[in-house]
């Protein structure tokens, strides 16, 4: 069983915590991370969710996750990616570019550099179907098409990609 630690309308702990998959109450927020990970040649690698997730099965997403009650969002940030595609980084590797208010959460989207091989990830079959790498300008596209697309997410994810002088 997975807790949360719930968090007021400025992202900061209440000291309440719920079960996973419980409503959070009007008010409160949870917190999740996205990781934006790419290499020296600037692909980012993405993962096909598993099509049995219940949410957004089968869409080409970025390794992302909930922060756990206890946790820091970089934690959770080096937690998914070990967990989900066997990618061990350091918190010093998680470059924080925004976070995002939504109605009922925050996302902490960073930016990280690593180096990784396909065909050494090691996918966590109940998160993940697939894995590959694309480029800046298809990562944008894929974002922008997905049905929860938010202007200001990807537009924090396009200004940082143009910080780093990626293909956009």
């Amino acid at each position: 069983m997975e807790y949360l630690d719930i968090y007021d309308e400025n992202a900061q702990k209440t000291g309440r915590v719920i079960l996973r998959g419980t409503p959070v109450k009007y008010g409160e927020y949870s917190m999740s991370v996205h990781l934006f990970i790419y290499n020296d040649r600037g692909e980012f690698l993405i993962q096909k969710r598993s099509k049995n997730k219940r949410s957004l099965p089968g869409i080409w997403s970025v390794t992302c996750g909930a922060v756990q009650a206890g946790e820091t969002s970089p934690e959770a940030g080096v937690r998914e990616a070990r967990e989900e595609v066997g990618l061990v980084l350091e918190q010093s590797q998680l470059e924080k570019i925004c976070r995002i208010k939504r109605r009922r959460s925050f996302i902490e989207i960073y930016f990280v550099k690593a180096q990784y091989e396909l065909s050494q990830l090691t996918l966590q079959k109940e998160e993940v179907d697939e894995v590959r790498s694309c480029s800046g300008k298809e990562m944008l596209e894929i974002i922008s098409s997905s049905e929860h697309a938010n202007f200001s997410y990807i537009n924090s994810v396009r200004q940082a990609m143009r910080d780093r002088k990626m293909d956009v």
